[in-house]
């Protein structure tokens, strides 16, 4: 059974995949973009970015965010990968 063909025919698998693919997204650039500019920080290339809200000292701002994004790979990600498992699921036992 192909999955590419429910995710055609059935809404209510197109919620979790989008998203999971929005979540993978911010996991990927978001991530990028403020160890960079924090590194940069550090570095001495730049200043504190106004767009980047700060929490404490440099280090713990560092370690806040990474924090952050540790808990969207690790807690959040597997959460929306089983719900898709679920969707895609009720949506074979709903077909059989």
């Amino acid at each position: 059974m192909s999955v590419i063909g429910p995710l055609r025919a059935e809404p209510s698998l197109r919620r979790p995949v989008f998203a999971c693919t929005v979540l993978l997204a911010v996991i990927l650039f978001g991530e990028r973009i403020v160890v960079s500019t924090l590194e940069g920080i550090v570095n001495g290339a730049g200043d504190f970015p106004l767009w980047l809200p700060r929490l404490g000292t440099l280090g713990e701002t560092f370690v806040y965010y990474l924090l952050f994004f540790d808990f969207l790979k690790f807690v959040v990600l597997p959460i929306t990968l089983m719900w898709i498992a679920y969707a895609y699921g009720r949506y074979s036992a709903d077909q059989s």
